[in-house]
């Protein structure tokens, strides 16, 4: 919102004029809001979209709806195939050198003819775009950031950036320098923030995503859990994402509910694994993973299938509100430095008890933590993800108890409008009057 009406300056129901003339909506003193007749044209660029499924991914979809719900228009850039619109007044523009699916060339001619699209795609009569934001562009090629930063003073652009990640290795470190062209740097923890200002060697903002709660905040609380209650593992299905540690640890459950039938309280979860059919591989490291995990289910003597202990469920961008509200319990045992994580806080907006490994930034969403020791095996460190989904599942007033306090939390401190929409909406006008 505007200096002006921030003091007062003007009445209810007045049309706030941003850069330009356009016009977005403006918040009255009574909590209402008035309809907005024109809104700022927001770029956003990432290498991939859904129907490809990710945190990004995600993020920007739920992103580009709440932009156009508060009056704006959105272009999303990507290079992914097939890309598709979340709902009107938001246009998706693909081009192949931000597929990941073909090779990155890195040339002069490849920056050149990124940099002629991108000048055609922003001037659009009656229709420029003076924004763009950015988000995690400093991998896999410079030649987006360098195809923007040629057209910055020419078309008079801001560039915000968001870092969702950043893997600590010379190579990505030197990228992520190569591609700090931006006017404004965001990383989406305070983990992740400290490690981008180390590498970056400028002020990096810990600026939380948030979720969309109104997607998951009508899902019923959790009652009973049943003698097969699911464990969830919602997340990409690649070696760091924790799958091979969520079945061992429902073995252990498992074994554990065995010694206890003879006394009629057997448990037996069944853990679902999401297996999205497509989804960025970074480092082609799905490749072969889902052969490893289905030998280690037979080493386990686990069952494999619909029904069975393990289960490998499709998860599309429409399909995660469902599997949340069939889990009793989710789970995100990431073997790595986890940037933040959405996935978790989805669940708990959908009262579902959440249990994450204390790695990264997942220690900063609220759930029920597992931190790993030095020289742990992966094995005993199951076991310990084990007690605590086990506690959750012997216990479903505990489970449910959980389950609402984990909802509460994310809709005081993770709500999408109040920590990343309205955040970003004022810097965005911030920016542009600084190039207006």
């Amino acid at each position: 919102m505007s200096e002006a009406a921030r003091c007062g300056a003007r009445r209810d129901g007045d049309e706030v004029p941003t850069p330009g003339g356009a016009v977005v909506r403006q918040q009255t003193t009574r909590g209402q809001e008035t309809e907005a007749r024109e809104g700022i044209h927001i770029g956003l660029l990432h290498w991939a979209f859904p129907p490809c499924v990710g945190g990004v991914e995600t993020h920007l979809w739920s992103y580009a709806r709440a932009l156009t719900a508060r009056g704006h228009r959105v272009t999303v850039f990507t290079g992914t195939t097939g890309a598709r619109s979340p709902g009107d007044g938001i246009r998706i523009r693909q081009h192949h050198l931000l597929d990941l699916a073909r090779p990155h060339r890195q040339s002069g001619a490849t920056v050149h003819e990124m940099r002629d699209w991108f000048r055609t795609e922003l001037t659009v009569p009656g229709d420029r775009i003076r924004l763009v934001h950015g988000h995690n562009l400093h991998q896999f090629s410079a030649v987006p950031a360098r195809a923007l930063r040629l057209l910055k003073d020419e078309l008079g652009l801001a560039l915000p950036h968001t870092y969702h990640n950043l893997r600590r290795h010379p190579e990505d470190e030197r990228m992520a320098r190569e591609c700090a062209v931006w006017d404004t740097h965001h990383a989406v923890s305070d983990f992740l923030a400290g490690e981008c200002a180390d590498v970056l060697a400028q002020p990096v903002s810990r600026t939380y995503l948030g979720v969309d709660t109104s997607a998951f905040m009508d899902i019923p609380e959790l009652e009973e859990t049943g003698s097969r209650p699911i464990v969830l593992l919602p997340a990409r299905l690649v070696p760091k994402k924790g799958a091979e540690l969520a079945i061992r640890m429902v073995h252990d459950i498992i074994v554990r509910g065995r010694s206890l039938s003879r006394h009629g309280s057997a448990v037996r979860p069944r853990l679902v694994l999401t297996n999205p059919s497509t989804t960025v591989d970074f480092r082609h490291e799905a490749e072969g993973f889902r052969a490893r995990l289905r030998r280690l289910i037979r080493e386990c003597g686990l069952e494999e299938g619909p029904g069975r202990d393990v289960e490998f469920r499709e998860a599309g961008v429409d399909d995660m509100r469902k599997l949340y509200e069939e889990a009793a319990v989710v789970v995100y045992p990431s073997r790595f430095a986890e940037p933040m994580g959405l996935a978790p806080l989805e669940a708990m907006c959908a009262a579902r008890p959440v249990v994450v490994m204390a790695v990264g930034g997942l220690g900063e969403s609220g759930s029920t933590l597992v931190t790993p020791s030095a020289g742990e095996s992966e094995e005993a460190l199951a076991a310990r993800f084990a007690d605590e989904v086990w506690r959750l599942l012997a216990d479903p007033s505990l489970a449910r108890r959980a389950g609402a306090a984990g909802r509460a939390h994310v809709r005081a401190h993770f709500d999408l409008g109040h920590v990343y929409v309205d955040p970003m909406l004022d810097e965005y006008e911030r920016l542009l009057a600084m190039r207006a």
